[in-house]
């Protein structure tokens, strides 16, 4: 090999890694669960979304499709499968309308969120996701 393709080589492996502007990396825990009217009956489609309170992950996010039967399982974009320990607050969203080529117009699942719950201000959905598995039973009023 020529020297200098071997002097490159050295100071390129020096270099791999030697990110200054690294971010730390706070693992996840997973979190399950349902979101339910208070009669019982499951929310069939929409989101939910965590955003974490704690100190270092303060404004970090975490969310879920929530299921049909109501089941919904967060994940964040960075981290995979589950949320941020610590305090979070909750927003729950109705499913985007969708376009319904048989007609030409837009497709809405009927689904109903209340307002409160699209903000994270007003939402009243605050919970604490340990460092283990989690599972959450979330109740929501319907009017």
């Amino acid at each position: 090999m020529n020297g200098k393709f071997v002097c490159f080589l050295v100071l390129l492996s020096g270099l791999i890694g030697c990110d200054t502007n690294e971010k730390p990396v706070f693992p996840v825990y997973p979190v399950k669960g349902t979101v339910k009217y208070a009669d019982g009956k499951p929310l069939t489609d929409g989101w939910i979304e965590f955003t974490s309170q704690a100190g270092e992950t303060k404004g970090r996010n975490s969310n879920s499709k929530i299921d049909k039967d109501g089941s919904f399982e967060m994940e964040t974009f960075a981290r995979g499968k589950g949320a941020y320990a610590g305090p979070v607050t909750a927003v729950i969203s109705e499913p985007a309308s969708e376009f319904d080529p048989e007609t030409g117009g837009v497709k809405n699942s009927g689904v109903k969120v209340l307002e409160k719950y699209k903000n994270y201000e007003t939402s009243g959905l605050k919970f604490d996701i340990d460092k283990k598995d989690n599972t959450l039973n979330i109740i929501i009023d319907r009017k």
